[in-house]
């Protein structure tokens, strides 16, 4: 037997071997992430690399991302560093994934001149070789890659095998996500979108409803909560950039926003709306083909009508209207965001002035057991307000008699002016 026929057998022993550590290693994990993790260790120890990962791509967004890595005890892990891959860079990458074929590029010397890009970016990583399998399969597409192998530099048979079972496990993260977000679902048009962003977040839309919890990034959700509440005009790259991150000097302000916008439309396609925020000509805005129903917007509308009206049972079913939309603070988990502070006091105040027309008007009209059950919601929102605490003490008289007006005056002066107190001594007086 010659040595061709020694290294053919050694390395179909070494494939089986490999196989069936990798069977023994995932036999019992049923967590898609941990089986992708054991997956990239699989190849690793099989091509002999102290890395592995999974690189995602996105040719709208024109990046690719670094999703999933697993590493050898003791090297650094490069997730956090490699979350924007220009795709500009990668020219044969791209073409190679079109035609599912591997990369292979044993020395990377050897590429210094024919792909300088590639080059100088591997060399700044401090890789020498890589191999990578392409997968392309419904909503994912992207390379499971090893770097520096140290055996079967150039073949990637393991690797397309290892890249098949990823993809399946990517597609089932996002079938895990379209399921339990379709358990929420109502039934809209295929192009109507309803955003509430009173209180805590909701996207509903045909295929289910996303929550906060589904927009585990902080990032995500500015981004989100910067394009939605501006969604009448596009958003420069260098607004949201400032915005996102404020008093930070960006070296490439379109790769930082662009690398958030590509998760953030990862975790609206789980309801199949990745298309609802596009870029256009350096900037971000709500698509165009999307009817978007944000509960401001219906709240502010609301509270307009109910001004307006003068049927008193009219006036009520607006009321309890704008009431039941204002659940909270616009984007209550990042309502301290200074870009954000003016929208949000401006619809605190919108429902205050709401409460306070709708007081008047139950009080003009007798009603002072629905005036006190808004002027109790409207405390709850703003307990210090004066004419608040002014209305309750007249309601209190109405209701409850002269003395339980008084205690609670003696407890409210303190958020009351002088002229306010007197005002309310005089008008007892007159009644």
């Amino acid at each position: 037997m010659n040595s061709l026929e020694n290294n053919n057998r050694a390395a179909s022993q070494d494939f089986q071997t490999a196989l069936g550590l990798l069977e023994e290693r995932l036999r019992s994990l049923e967590e898609s992430e941990d089986i992708i993790n054991g997956l990239l260790q699989g190849a690793a120890e099989f091509y002999g690399a102290a890395r592995a990962s999974v690189i995602e791509a996105d040719w709208d967004l024109k990046i690719g991302l670094l999703t999933y890595e697993w590493c050898a005890e003791g090297v650094e892990h490069q997730k956090n560093m490699l979350q924007y891959l220009a795709v500009e860079s990668f020219p044969r990458w791209c073409e190679f994934l079109s035609l599912n074929r591997p990369v292979v590029i044993p020395d990377m010397e050897a590429i210094r001149d024919t792909y300088p890009d590639e080059y100088q970016f591997f060399q700044r990583y401090g890789v020498k070789s890589i191999l990578a399998a392409p997968f392309s399969k419904r909503i994912n597409q992207g390379y499971i890659a090893v770097d520096d192998p140290t055996r079967f530099q150039d073949d990637p048979t393991f690797l397309f095998i290892i890249s098949y079972a990823v993809v399946v496990e990517l597609n089932e993260i996002k079938l895990s996500q379209s399921i339990a977000a379709a358990q929420r679902a109502s039934k809209y048009s295929d192009h109507d979108v309803y955003v509430n962003c009173l209180g805590d977040l909701e996207i509903r839309n045909a295929k289910g409803t996303l929550t906060e919890e589904d927009i585990s990034s902080d990032l995500c959700l500015n981004l989100f909560a910067l394009i939605i509440t501006n969604m009448k005009r596009a958003l420069k790259i260098e607004r949201l950039a400032e915005a996102l991150w404020p008093g930070d000097v960006m070296d490439n302000s379109y790769r930082s926003v662009s690398n958030i916008a590509y998760r953030l439309r990862r975790i609206l396609s789980i309801i199949d709306l990745e298309d609802l925020i596009v870029g256009r000509h350096g900037t971000f805005v709500i698509n165009p083909e999307y009817n978007v129903y944000t509960d401001f917007d219906r709240f502010e509308d609301n509270c307009h009508r109910m001004e307006a009206e003068v049927n008193p049972k009219a006036q009520s079913e607006l009321y309890q209207g704008a009431v039941e939309l204002y659940r909270g603070d616009l984007f209550s988990e990042i309502s301290y965001q200074h870009w954000l502070m003016p929208k949000t006091a401006y619809y605190h105040n919108i429902f205050l002035r709401i409460i306070k027309c709708y007081i008047e008007r139950k009080m003009e009209q007798g009603d002072y057991c629905a005036a006190h059950r808004a002027v109790v919601d409207a405390m709850s929102l703003d307990p210090y307000d004066s004419e608040l605490n002014m209305d309750m003490i007249f309601i209190m008289y109405h209701r409850g008699g002269a003395e339980l007006a008084k205690s609670f005056l003696q407890t409210a002066k303190a958020h009351m002016s002088e002229e306010q107190i007197a005002s309310v001594k005089q008008l007892w007086k007159r009644m």
